[in-house]
């Protein structure tokens, strides 16, 4: 799954300084993270974690790059230079017309995302562990993961099965950290269960229904695209556990061993703190855990609208119409 640096891609700009929480460089942790926030209790008694829920435009890395090894936090002068870096506008200016970068480029500010809590923790990763931010991989694992990175990059378009899940509309996979799209999940709670809906544009959504109840996972020979999820209430905290995954949506080199373990703790009106420990010893030499503050969005009108992806994915037939043109060109 691709991750950017710091640095918006065209299109993306970061809005930095209002959105970061009071966190220092020597490692103090964010003010959202206080103890003492009792989040209002559902009629039943439960924590109240329901509503839409979006963690902005994703520029925080998942790996920590090399320029911040050995630092946690970002300084006051580290968030100055992004600011500077990422309020770069990306729109509305012409490359040279006919080139590559004009077609890729036309879009103007109107159709453009804007990230307001892309670094809300200061953290130079969103890998919290291992401490260097750093992805563990095994052999294996890396091998996985550098064939999808390449089949991202791939221009291959025999059939379908050769591009990548953004161009087949396959929809989203879990752990649900995308990149820069501004995704959006939605918390519906009954007693016993909860049900999440993931929404990421036109990659497409899913839904995932977790029982409260303290039954046991599915058996194993059963494998789903989302995987078989369990919950259960730490406090405040919802733990969601996630097995019987298919192996066919790959998260950094995963396969069918992926194990997931997330947390969703609400630290306050408006902001849960997700943590999710992913473990496939296949793929990794330890399980490792990503952090990513999840903002509270508008609920006045509760609607997430569904992006349908393959009613007309017009990408597709346009791609694989391509290639068999500049096939018939002998290129």
């Amino acid at each position: 799954m691709r991750q950017p640096g710091f640095v918006a891609p065209a299109g993306v700009v970061a809005v930095v300084a209002v959105a970061l929480l009071a966190a220092s460089a020597a490692g103090q942790q964010p003010a959202g993270d206080a103890a003492g926030f009792e989040p209002a209790r559902t009629p039943w008694g439960d924590p109240d974690l329901q509503g839409i829920w979006s963690p902005g435009y994703i520029l925080t890395p998942l790996e920590r790059p090399d320029e911040f090894a050995g630092q946690e936090f970002l300084t006051d002068e580290d968030v100055a230079a992004l600011e500077e870096r990422a309020s770069v506008r990306r729109r509305d200016v012409r490359a040279e017309p006919g080139s590559v970068e004009d077609v890729e480029g036309a879009y103007n500010e109107a159709f453009t995302g804007r990230g307001k809590e892309v670094i809300r923790t200061r953290r130079t990763s969103l890998i919290v562990d291992p401490p260097d931010g750093r992805i563990p991989f095994t052999a294996h694992g890396r091998a996985v993961a550098d064939a999808a990175r390449e089949k991202m990059r791939s221009e291959l378009a025999d059939g379908p099965e050769d591009r990548r899940d953004l161009d087949r509309c396959r929809g989203v996979s879990v752990p649900f950290i995308s990149g820069t799209s501004g995704t959006f999940s939605r918390l519906v709670q009954t007693p016993g269960s909860v049900t999440l809906y993931h929404e990421d544009g036109h990659i497409g959504g899913g839904y995932r229904t977790v029982a409260l109840d303290g039954r046991p996972h599915v058996p194993a020979h059963i494998r789903q695209w989302l995987g078989d999820s369990v919950g259960r209430w730490e406090g405040a905290t919802l733990v969601v556990d996630t097995t019987n995954f298919t192996g066919l949506a790959s998260f950094n080199g995963s396969g069918e061993q992926l194990h997931l373990v997330e947390r969703f703790t609400p630290v306050a009106a408006d902001l849960i703190m997700y943590q999710v420990t992913v473990a496939d010893p296949e793929a990794w030499t330890s399980p490792w855990t990503i952090e990513l503050p999840l903002q509270r969005i508008d609920n006045r009108e509760n609607q997430i609208f569904e992006a349908a992806c393959h009613e007309g994915n017009y990408a597709m037939t346009s791609i694989l119409a391509g290639a068999r043109v500049l096939e018939r060109q002998g290129r």
